[in-house]
C-alpha cells in the first residue's frame, strides 16, 4: 500500500470514527429529550454507554484507535499544510494551528478513551470546573475566561458561515447526485447544531464570569441541560440532539465520498 492510500485509511478511520460517536451522542440525548431512554451526556456518557454492552471494551478499543487516526491525521495536516500554496501566508498558519488544536482536543479524547479500558474513566467535566474556579479566584482569571469566551463565540460564528454558505462542500456544476444532496444536507444541519453548541457554551463561560460561579459551565453536558431552563426545552435539547447525529452521520459519509466535500 502506497503512502497516498495509507493516509486515506488514515483519514477515513478517523472521521467514520468521529461520526459514530456524534451518532450515539445524539441518539442518547434524542432519547432522553423525548423520554425514550437514553441520557444527556457528552463523549464521557458514550464512552459509558459502551461500556456497559457486551463486548464494550472492545467498542471502546476501536474507539480508542480511531480517534487516535484522527489525530493523527489532523496532526499530518498541521505538518504537511496540503492546501498552503492556495492561502494567504497569515490564514495559512492560522489554519494550521487550527489542526493542532483539533488534533490535540481529539487526542485527549482518545486518551480518555483508552484509560477506561483499565478502569480509569476521569471526569473531563469536573476537571474543567477545577480549572475556571481555580482562574477565577486570580485578579486576571475572569479575563482570560472572557478570551476564551470569545474564542468559542468566534467558533461557533464560523461553524454558523459553514452551514449557511455551504462551504464545506467541492461545488459541482451539473445535477448533483442523490449521494451529493445527503453529504451537503447533513453536513448542514450538523453545523447549524455546533453553531448552537459553541453559542450556548460562549454563553455558560459568560455566566460563569458574570456570576463568579465555576459550576454554571458544564461542558457539553451544560449546554443540553441550559436548554431544558427555556419553554418547550425538551423540544429545543431535542432538534440540537437531532443536529449532533446528522453531524456524525456527515462525517461518515465525508470518510466514503472524500471527493464531495472540502473537508481535509
Amino acid at each position: 500500500m502506497d503512502r497516498e492510500k495509507r493516509l486515506q485509511r488514515l483519514r477515513q478511520l478517523g472521521f467514520g470514527t468521529k461520526g459514530m460517536i456524534y451518532v450515539l451522542l445524539g441518539a442518547l440525548v434524542t432519547m432522553a429529550a423525548f423520554g425514550l431512554g437514553g441520557k444527556v451526556s457528552d463523549q464521557k456518557g458514550v464512552m459509558l454507554f459502551l461500556l456497559d454492552i457486551p463486548t464494550g471494551k472492545i467498542m471502546v478499543a476501536i474507539v480508542a484507535l480511531g480517534l487516535v487516526a484522527y489525530t493523527l491525521w489532523r496532526f499530518y495536516l498541521a505538518y504537511a499544510d496540503p492546501r498552503g500554496e492556495d492561502v494567504a501566508d497569515v490564514k495559512r498558519y492560522g489554519v494550521r494551528i487550527q489542526y493542532v488544536y483539533s488534533g490535540l482536543f481529539y487526542g485527549s479524547i482518545a486518551f480518555s478513551f483508552a484509560k477506561a479500558l483499565f478502569g480509569k474513566a476521569s471526569s473531563g467535566g469536573e476537571k474543567e470546573k477545577v480549572m475556571l474556579g481555580k482562574l477565577l479566584d486570580t485578579n486576571i482569571g475572569p479575563w482570560l475566561i472572557g478570551v476564551i469566551a470569545i474564542g468559542v463565540a468566534g467558533q461557533a460564528i464560523f461553524q454558523g458561515y459553514l452551514a449557511f454558505t455551504g462551504k464545506y462542500m467541492i461545488q459541482i456544476d451539473d445535477q448533483p447526485d442523490k449521494a451529493y444532496k445527503l453529504v451537503k444536507y447533513t453536513g448542514r444541519i450538523g453545523y447549524y447544531a455546533r453553531f448552537a453548541l459553541f453559542g450556548i457554551l460562549s454563553y455558560l463561560l459568560l455566566i460563569v464570569i458574570l456570576d463568579h460561579n465555576a459550576d454554571a459551565y458544564d461542558g457539553t453536558t451544560g449546554a443540553f441541560r441550559h436548554l431544558l431552563t427555556y419553554d418547550y426545552g425538551r423540544i429545543l435539547m431535542g432538534v440540537l440532539a437531532i443536529g449532533f447525529l446528522s453531524y456524525g452521520l456527515f462525517c461518515i459519509l465525508v470518510a466514503r465520498y472524500s471527493n464531495m466535500t472540502k473537508l481535509l
